[in-house]
C-alpha cells in the first residue's frame, strides 16, 4: 500500500523479533509537529514546548486523508492497526506512511490500551 513504509528485513523467533526499515531524513509526524531532527536524542526533541507548532490546515487533509485511506485499507483486510500516534507516521515527501505495522502480529498492547480497557462493557 501507498502509505505504508516499507520493510527492509525483518525476522523473529520465539522471544524476539527485529524490523529494520530505511532511515528518513525528515522524520516522523511528531518531529515535524516539534520541529526537531530525526537524530537529535528524545529529551531534546520532545522535552521543550515552546518549539511545538501546528500543521498548516493543507497539511491536516492531506495527512489526515492518508491515515485513514491506509486504515480503511488494514481494516478491509482483517489487520487490526492499534499502534496510531505521531511518532508512528514516517514523513516520506508529501506522504505519510505508517510504522509498525507488526505490533499486533507479536502481540504487542495497543497504544491505548490503558485508555480503553477502563471500559470493559465496549464492544
Amino acid at each position: 500500500h501507498p502509505y505504508i513504509y516499507k520493510v527492509t528485513f525483518a525476522t523473529a523467533n520465539e522471544s524476539s523479533a527485529l524490523v529494520i526499515r530505511p532511515f528518513s531524513e525528515k522524520g516522523t509526524l511528531k518531529d515535524l509537529i516539534y520541529k526537531a531532527k530525526p537524530k537529535d536524542p528524545f529529551l531534546k526533541k520532545y522535552c521543550n514546548p515552546k518549539k511545538i507548532q501546528g500543521l498548516e490546515l493543507q497539511q491536516i487533509k492531506t495527512y489526515g486523508r492518508q491515515i485513514l485511506e491506509v486504515l480503511k485499507f488494514l481494516h478491509e483486510k482483517g489487520f487490526p492497526y492499534g499502534h496510531l500516534h505521531s511518532a508512528n507516521v514516517m514523513l516520506d515527501g508529501d506522504t505519510c506512511k505508517l510504522l509498525d505495522l507488526e505490533n499486533s502480529l507479536l502481540g504487542l498492547p495497543s497504544f491505548y490500551r490503558s485508555h480503553f480497557s477502563q471500559f470493559r462493557k465496549i464492544n
